[in-house]
This record gives C-alpha cells, sequence and structure tokens, in this order.
C-alpha cells in the first residue's frame, strides 16, 4: 500500500469517527416540541437542540402572538429578517421558547450555552433559572459559557422561554444552539471538551516553540518564525472559541476581550500562515501579492484592537470575504509545493490543506449566518497531528545528520591528530628508517667489494677435493649460526686458545688462521680439520671459506634491515590508516601496542626504560584504527612528560567489572604527574599544558570519545612521579558493538 492509499484510509476513518456522532438518532424539536418521554439518557449523551423553536420578534412574551413563528436552528441563526422595529441592523430583541416532554425516569436535565453572542434570561415555567449577560445597557459583554440546570418538578412536562436582546452584534438571536442533557453528562462533556482544547493548544504550543528554537539556534529562518506566530494565535484562537478555557484565566466579566481576542487571532493567523508557505514557496508568487492582502487586513486588525464592538461585528463579515482569496492562495501555493514533491510534501502539505480546508468551511458557514457544522478544531487537530509526523521525521533526520556529521568531524580530528603525532616523531622515525636502509648500503658495498676480490682470488685457487667440501660447509654454517660476536676480551681468550692448537701440530700461517676461526664463530677445532690445513692450498681453502661468509652475512644483513624498514613502514600505515566506515574486527591488544612502540622507538630508545607485561589474554572485538590512535595519544604523553627520561610500563591483562569481564591496558609513567586541580579537566577539548603550538588539546579528548564509542573506560590515577592511565574494553558481541556505533 503507497503512502497516498494509506492517507485516504486513515482520512476515511478520521471522517466517519467524527460524523458518527452526527449519525446517531437524537431527539429533534418539532413545532416547538421536544419529546423525551421515552429517551433513555443512560446511553444518550448531551446533544445540541436542533429543531423548530417558537420565536416572537420585538418582543418579551411568555404567551404566542400573531407574530410568532416557527424558526429552524441551526438553518436560522440570524433574526434581522424577522424584526419588525429595530433602529439599527440586528439590535432588537426577541422570545425563544420551547416544550420538552421529560423522561419517564425522574433526572436532573440541564441547559448548556455554549456561547449565545447575545444578553439572554431562560425562565422555566415562567420562573427565572438563569441569565446570560444582562438586559442593562451599562453592563458587561458576557460571552463566557455557562450552566443552566433545570429545577426538579412533578410535571410531565416544562417550558423553557429565553428572552433574547442584542446589543453589540450586527446579526442577533440564538447563533449556536443550546445543548441538552444530564447535569452530570453536561459537565463531563465541558470538562473532555477543555482536555482535548488543552491538549490541541499545548500541541501547537510545542510545534510553536520548536520552530522558535530552531529559529534562534540555526540559521535564523523567517519562515520558522512565522510558523511560531502562527501557533500561538492558533492557541489564543482555541482558547477564544472554545468551551471556558480562556474565562478561566481572564474571568467572565472579559468578554470583550475574549471576543477582541477571537477575531484578531482570526485575522493576523491567516496573514501569518500565508507567510509561513510564502517563505516555503516563495519562487511561486511574487512578495508584493503577499504584501497587498496583508495591508487589506491591517485596518480591521488594528479594528479589534482600537474599535468599538459594534463596529468590529459591523466589518467582521466583510474581512472574512477578503480572508477567503487568501485562504485560496494558500491552497494554490501549497499545491504547487506537493506537486513538486519537495522536502516533507506529504505531511506538511497534508497539515496545511487540512487546516485550510476547515478555516474555509467556517469562513463560508459564517457567511451564511450558521453555526454548524464547523471543523477548525478538527483542521487544527489534522495539523498538529500532521506537523507532528513531519517535526518527528525532521528530527530523526537531524539526528542521523548530526550523527553522521559528528563521525566526519571526529574522524577529521582523529586524522588531525594522527598528523599532529606523526609530526612530533617524524625525526625519530625518519632516524629509525635510515638506520637499516644505512646498513643495506654499507652492507651492499661490502658485498660488492667482496665479490670483486673472490674473482680475483680465482685464477689462484686450485680444485677443491671432495674430502674438503665437509670442512668449507662446516665453516660457513658455524658462521652463519653465530648469534652474537665475541667481545674483545672473548676473542683474544679464542684467538689463544686456536693458536696453541695450530702451533702444536706445526701449522703455517697459524696467526692468520686464528684470526679467521675465531671470527667465523668456530667454537673448537675437529681433528678432521687439523689434516687438512697441512694441505698446501688450505689458506686458499680458509680465505675462500672467508669470503663466502662475508657475502652470505652481508646478505643476512640486507634482509634484517629491509624487513625492519618494511615493519616500520608497515606500522606506520597502519597508524595513519582510518577508514570512517571500517568494520569491527577481531585483534590482541599486543599486537596493537606493538606496533605503536615500532614507530615510537626512535623516541624511546634515548633515556625511556621500557617494561613490557602483556598477558595473554583472550581478543577484542574494536575499530582497531581508532584504538591505535589511543594509544598513541597516552605513550607519547608520557614520553613527553618524563622529557624523554624515565620509565615507561605497559601492562595488558584482564579484569572483572560490574559482573562483566574487561579486557585493560594501564600506561604507567615516572614523569611529575597531573595536577590535581586540573585533574578533572585532561579530558576536555582543547584543553592543554604544553606551549602554544606544542599540542591542540584533542589527544586525551580523542581518546576519551574513542573508548567511550567502545562502551569502555577511561582511568587516570596520578601522583609525583607516578601516573597511570587505565583503559578498560568489555569484552562485548560484534553484534552489539554494530548496532550500538554504526
Amino acid at each position: 500500500m503507497n503512502v497516498y492509499a494509506k492517507i485516504i484510509v486513515f482520512l476515511s476513518f478520521l471522517f466517519l469517527l467524527f460524523c458518527k456522532q452526527s449519525q446517531e438518532t437524537v431527539p429533534q424539536i418539532q413545532n416547538g416540541v421536544l419529546d423525551l418521554k421515552t429517551n433513555s439518557f443512560q446511553i444518550q449523551t448531551p446533544f445540541p437542540l436542533h429543531g423548530e423553536w417558537k420565536f416572537t420578534p420585538g418582543v418579551f412574551t411568555e404567551v404566542d402572538t400573531k407574530d410568532t413563528v416557527f424558526l429552524s436552528i441551526p438553518d436560522t441563526p440570524n433574526w434581522n429578517e424577522l424584526q419588525r422595529e429595530i433602529n439599527e441592523e440586528g439590535l432588537g430583541i426577541g422570545t425563544y421558547q420551547i416544550t420538552i416532554l421529560l423522561p419517564k425516569d425522574k433526572i436532573r436535565l440541564a441547559i448548556h450555552l455554549p456561547m449565545i453572542h447575545s444578553d439572554c434570561r431562560i425562565f422555566q415555567d415562567k420562573e427565572l433559572i438563569g441569565e446570560f449577560g444582562s438586559f442593562n445597557e451599562e453592563s458587561f459583554m458576557d460571552r463566557m459559557p455557562r450552566v443552566v440546570s433545570l429545577r426538579p418538578t412533578n410535571e410531565s412536562q416544562v417550558t423553557l422561554t429565553f428572552y433574547v436582546k442584542n446589543r453589540f452584534y450586527q446579526f442577533g438571536g440564538i447563533r449556536i444552539p443550546p445543548i441538552i442533557g444530564t447535569e452530570e453528562e453536561v459537565y463531563k462533556s465541558i470538562q473532555v471538551s477543555i482536555l482535548q482544547e488543552a491538549i490541541l493548544a499545548g500541541g501547537l504550543v510545542f510545534l510553536g516553540l520548536y520552530q522558535l528554537g530552531i529559529y534562534f539556534t540555526r540559521k535564523k529562518v523567517k519562515g520558522s518564525l512565522y510558523f511560531f506566530l502562527f501557533c500561538i494565535l492558533m492557541f489564543f484562537q482555541i482558547l477564544s472559541t472554545g468551551s471556558q478555557s480562556l474565562f478561566l484565566v481572564t474571568g467572565k466579566k472579559m468578554g470583550e476581550l475574549v471576543y477582541r481576542i477571537d477575531l484578531f487571532t482570526e485575522y493576523s493567523g491567516a496573514i501569518a500562515g500565508l507567510f509561513y508557505i510564502h517563505c516555503l514557496t516563495k519562487e511561486y508568487i511574487n512578495k508584493k501579492i503577499i504584501y497587498g492582502f496583508s495591508l487589506l487586513i491591517l485596518i480591521p486588525l488594528l479594528n479589534t484592537i482600537f474599535g468599538s464592538v459594534r463596529s468590529i461585528s459591523s466589518y467582521h463579515f466583510y474581512v472574512l470575504c477578503l480572508i477567503i482569496p487568501i485562504l485560496i492562495l494558500h491552497f494554490y501555493l501549497i499545491f504547487r509545493y506537493i506537486q513538486d514533491k519537495r522536502s516533507g510534501y506529504i505531511y506538511l502539505g497534508l497539515s496545511i490543506l487540512f487546516l485550510i480546508g476547515a478555516a474555509t468551511n467556517d469562513i463560508i458557514l459564517t457567511l451564511g449566518h450558521r453555526s454548524e457544522p464547523m471543523y477548525l478544531n478538527l483542521g487544527l487537530l489534522l495539523f498538529v497531528f500532521f506537523q507532528s509526523l513531519f517535526l518527528s521525521k525532521h528530527i530523526s533526520g537531524e539526528i542521523v545528520s548530526a550523527e553522521i556529521k559528528f563521525k566526519d568531524v571526529l574522524f577529521q580530528l582523529i586524522q588531525s591528530e594522527k598528523l599532529s603525532s606523526i609530526g612530533m616523531t617524524v625525526t625519530s622515525v625518519a632516524h629509525e628508517i635510515n638506520s637499516p636502509l644505512s646498513a643495506v648500503i654499507l652492507t651492499s658495498d661490502s658485498i660488492r667489494e667482496n665479490i670483486s676480490d673472490f674473482f680475483k682470488q680465482l685464477p689462484q685457487l686450485e680444485s677443491i677435493s671432495k674430502k674438503s667440501f665437509p670442512f668449507i660447509y662446516s665453516l660457513i654454517e658455524q658462521a652463519l649460526n653465530q648469534e652474537n660476536l665475541p667481545t674483545g676480551i672473548e676473542f683474544r681468550q679464542k684467538k689463544s686458545q686456536f693458536l696453541n692448537e695450530l702451533q702444536e701440530t706445526n701449522i703455517e700461517f697459524s696467526e692468520q688462521y686464528a684470526d679467521i676461526f675465531v671470527t667465523l664463530g668456530v667454537i673448537e677445532l675437529p681433528k678432521e680439520w687439523i689434516q687438512i690445513l697441512h694441505d698446501s692450498n688450505s689458506k686458499a681453502l680458509l680465505l675462500l671459506t672467508e669470503k663466502i661468509v662475508t657475502i652470505l652475512q652481508g646478505t643476512n644483513a640486507i634482509q634484517t634491515s629491509a624487513n625492519r624498514a618494511i615493519k616500520i613502514a608497515q606500522a606506520l600505515k597502519n597508524f595513519t590508516h582510518f577508514d570512517p566506515k571500517a568494520e569491527i574486527k577481531t585483534i590482541q591488544l599486543s599486537e596493537s601496542i606493538n606496533q605503536i612502540l615500532t614507530i615510537l622507538q626512535g623516541s624511546l630508545k634515548h633515556g625511556i626504560e621500557l617494561k613490557t607485561n602483556f598477558i595473554n589474554i583472550p581478543p577484542i572485538e574494536c575499530y582497531p584504527d581508532e584504538l591505535n590512535q589511543v594509544w598513541t595519544n597516552m605513550i607519547q604523553n608520557a614520553i613527553q612528560s618524563m622529557n624523554g627520561n624515565g620509565k615507561l610500563n605497559i601492562e595488558i591483562n584482564q579484569t572483572i567489572l560490574k559482573n562483566n569481564p574487561f579486557a585493560y591496558v594501564c600506561i604507567e609513567d615516572s614523569g611529575p604527574g597531573v595536577p590535581n586541580e586540573i585533574l578533572d579537566k585532561i579530558f576536555d577539548p582543547f584543553f592543554t599544558t604544553k606551549p602554544i603550538g606544542q599540542g591542540t588539546g584533542l589527544g586525551l579528548y580523542i581518546s576519551k570519545q574513542i573508548i567511550e564509542k567502545h562502551k569502555g573506560i577511561i582511568d587516570v590515577k596520578s601522583a609525583k612521579g607516578n601516573t597511570k592511565f587505565i583503559v578498560y574494553l568489555p569484552y562485548s558481541q560484534k553484534a552489539n558493538l554494530e548496532e550500538n556505533f554504526s
């Protein structure tokens, strides 16, 4: 089911729900009589008094006159055409009357007057039971809804008479039908209405404040400010036209103020909404048209503040005629917005379309002097609903966007910190790479010279007998297996031993042979070697062997040096590599830290006594590139705090925290320590104690962010001569890590 089908289903459900009550069969007034004899108020909710009322224009009377007619309410809410003698249009008096046939059950009935727009006295069988406003010309304007309870009676019927006088409005009479029901249900329905209005008004305030927050915290887009103004205006519109919410604050004597608020918010709300939609659709219409409509509404808008109530009511219908084209303009702009499928067009467009439709319906009904059915509250409810969906989607999108931006910023910070780390270690790293490269160059020169000498001596060599090959092979093998060269004392002692053995057997060139044997790492002289050394070509064999060993040792040295350079280069490559979309990998912490120690070896071997205690613990699942940055930051900080001279201990082990297994890395140095007054600030961004230009203040901050990303803990304990940074990393399932950090 596509999104449009879902919307149609939702609207159909909402329409049926809203129209359910109107489809119910409720009693109607017929020929001035309301028959409630068979009505059960145990299942019947309060209902409006629709139907044919008796109406006598121009007089207050208890009995019918020749002018008495049946007036359909709400179909004919204006009595102007029926008045005989009125000085000004709409300012007159009249009598409304109905007879109620009471139900058999003795129940207490009540009449709810939502808003009668006129002064009124209510009589039950000629006895005054309630009053709305006052017939005194000097009295205040009364618009506060109220409930009038019918007095208990033993009669089977009662007659209700409404004396109505119009003092303020151009169009007089009962415009909104009273509601009848049991006293308990009437009050309950009022409480429900107040709750609904509060929820709706609260939703508007929330939406408005959200947009106001966006206006002040982001780019100051005027559309957000107009939306806030519109929501606040509609907030007061709901309260001023509702059951009695605003009167609970202002008091019942502030009817004129409430009336002014009602029309002021109605007029200005249309303009604020137009400016808001125009901010979204500037390319569709010239702004001069928007300003033109605003100026047309400006005079009646000011009149709601400074004009008299009569002038306000006189102009009201003309202003509504001006608002109709404004609403059409609303509809055109938002339709274009939806047609172009712009950002959030479904939720945003629907919310405004429903509101425009409801407002248009209410205005047309008002222009036709009708009061039902009014849909503004329904339109506002749908507006709040769809705007909430829009904002929810928008907020979730912003959160995702913020997370992506945070990851990007963290990536840039890590890369920046890595470049800073490389900058600080570039000298030592260059030295570490130069050393094996220099060894390669020197050794290759030596090999070249030895090979050249070897070929020069070839003509002097005689053919090698089969019995001499084991002697040559054994010499070469012992030389290549030699791990450490003998010291000066060991060299002299071994040479003296070989020299004595050779001289005892009268071997020629004993001095030279003894030097060669010690150099080649010979441990002892077998008897078969003595026999070979007596041969005439023994000297040539030894010199040949020495040349071969020297060449082979040189190739070994080149290989060792090259492997060392490769190791450093690989460590640098692993260190500088960082992929923000990297997958979680399973690694050994010892391998991760050894890579960093390889890079920092040049900084460590001059005055730093390094001790490592890497316990064999299970591997962990993590983002290796990020952890490499943590170890670099901490080890570099330790080296710098000791000024390149002190003790550095690194330990890897595991422990139990909160009943869960954790791996931990402890980096301990013998530096001066961190002062207590700044200990709680060292993880703050841009906080550093280093001189300007030597530190970014981001190393520990980034380290903390990375460790927290891994659901780990970073702790510091510092005293003079002993500072420990301990990183605890949990043994977590890969799926959980991906869920938390992807």
